[in-house]
């Protein structure tokens, strides 16, 4: 009996003294969980006044913990956990994100803005004159404040990366009523398209972009849409995706932390243009008369952009071909007066050529301005250095041009052209030929 008594005892003192170490263990890993400024003795006062997810903070703990190592965005936090002029109620909040979320959102944030940024100072929305933010609309995941906010820092790349004028069109954001037939109808113009053009037309907006910032727990979206307000045409859209933005870093083995606002690890991607043209030249011939000075020519000018389309370096390439090869005599009556063809006797001489090359390395300089407008008259000059080209003959040349733009397609040009002068092969001797100058006009088409 004495035994039994004694081994219960020991039986219910084991239990005791287990229980006693469950519960301070608990404690303590709730102490750990909590932030620094808690107040541990308030909180273990309130009883059931706890949530559920307070009540199992460690469990809590370990789950967002794992969410953040699986790579999740967390939005950002109502409050600063190290601010002391908040309460501590909310900062004791799981779902609440500490201060390395709250840059971790702000950084990813700031790459789809700096991809915004490089693609508009590459000029892929120049031609505009002007533009104004209609809207932005954001996800219900994140406060309401952060559209005026998004807006600003979207007005903030555009201002620093181009010259288009940024109107602030505060019609778009107000409302207005009207009674009709006994009912009171709120509009805007945001979804009043005629209220939105007499806004447009009031302050002269050509243009409207509209931003939309998508936000998930693993990604976020950031998309763009300019749209002409007289047209209602899509002028330029593009969506930026936090996951394909740092998945193209990963296969280039870039540590997109270390990526600038410049971004210059992106692959260069050239500007062509092309221009296609006819026209009438005076060129100086190797021999006969002045109307053997007088060609039609075929010009192709393949150049790339450079400085915001202002400089242009490429290969000009013309074909020429002499008006005496097309226009014969005109239908008369009665016998024909004069000599149809001239002999030449005694030594070898040289003939006029009927066709021929010009190959010119150009460089040209548009004066376009710091924001080309399609609605003028644009100008530019540009300097050829290259050779001219036929049977037996080879020439250097240079030519020097001035250009005149019409709209987004015609060009006009007047040039001059200087042949130096050369030998010409005839037979089995060189003859020494004369040179000169000549000139061009030029209708072409821009590709």
């Amino acid at each position: 009996m004495n035994l039994w008594h004694t081994k219960f005892k020991f039986q219910s003192s084991g239990i005791i003294v287990a229980c006693l170490i469950s519960l301070t263990a608990n404690a303590q890993q709730q102490s750990q969980n909590s932030p620094k400024n808690q107040n541990n003795s308030q909180n273990s006062g309130q009883g059931s006044g706890q949530s559920p997810r307070q009540k199992s903070g460690g469990g809590s703990q370990k789950k967002q913990s794992s969410t953040q190592q699986r790579g999740k965005l967390n939005a950002p936090p109502r409050l600063n956990e190290k601010s002391q002029a908040y309460s501590t109620q909310d900062t004791q909040d799981p779902d609440t994100a500490s201060s390395r979320d709250v840059r971790q959102f702000h950084e990813v944030l700031n790459d789809l803005l700096s991809e915004f940024a490089y693609d508009v100072k590459q000029g892929q929305i120049d031609g505009l004159k002007n533009i104004s933010i209609r809207r932005v609309d954001i996800s219900d995941t994140l406060p309401r404040t952060y559209e005026p906010y998004t807006e600003l820092l979207v007005t903030e790349r555009i201002r620093e990366n181009s010259k288009i004028k940024i109107i602030n069109c505060v019609p778009c954001k107000s409302k207005s009523s009207t009674m009709i037939d006994g009912k009171l109808m709120i509009s805007s113009p945001l979804t009043n398209v005629q209220k939105m053009d007499e806004a447009a037309n009031q302050l002269g907006i050509e243009n409207f972009m509209d931003v939309v910032l998508v936000y998930h727990t693993t990604h976020m979206v950031l998309a763009f849409n300019v749209f002409n307000t007289q047209t209602k045409e899509m002028t330029w859209a593009r969506t930026f995706n936090s996951e394909t933005l740092r998945s193209r870093y990963q296969r280039l083995a870039v540590d997109r932390n270390q990526i600038e606002k410049s971004r210059t690890s992106d692959v260069y991607v050239p500007d062509y243009k092309f221009l296609v043209g006819l026209g009438a030249s005076q060129l100086p011939n190797v021999a006969g008369t002045a109307r053997d000075k007088s060609f039609i020519g075929f010009h192709l000018r393949a150049v790339e952009k450079f400085d915001n389309r202002r400089t242009d370096f490429g290969l000009y390439t013309s074909i020429f071909a002499n008006t005496a090869k097309f226009l014969k005599a005109y239908p008369s009556e009665g016998a024909a007066s004069g000599v149809d063809e001239v002999a030449y006797s005694g030594s070898a001489r040289a003939l006029p050529y009927k066709y021929v090359l010009s190959l010119h390395a150009t460089v040209a300089r548009n004066f376009i301005g710091d924001l080309e407008m399609y609605d003028r008259i644009r100008h530019g000059v540009h300097f050829g250095l290259g050779a001219v080209i036929s049977s037996g003959y080879l020439a250097p040349s240079v030519r020097a041009g001035w250009d005149l733009y019409f709209g987004r397609r015609f060009v006009v040009t007047l040039g001059g052209q200087y042949i130096t002068s050369s030998v010409v092969l005839v037979k089995t001797s060189y003859s020494k030929v004369r040179g000169g100058g000549g000139g061009d006009f030029i209708l072409s088409y821009n590709f």
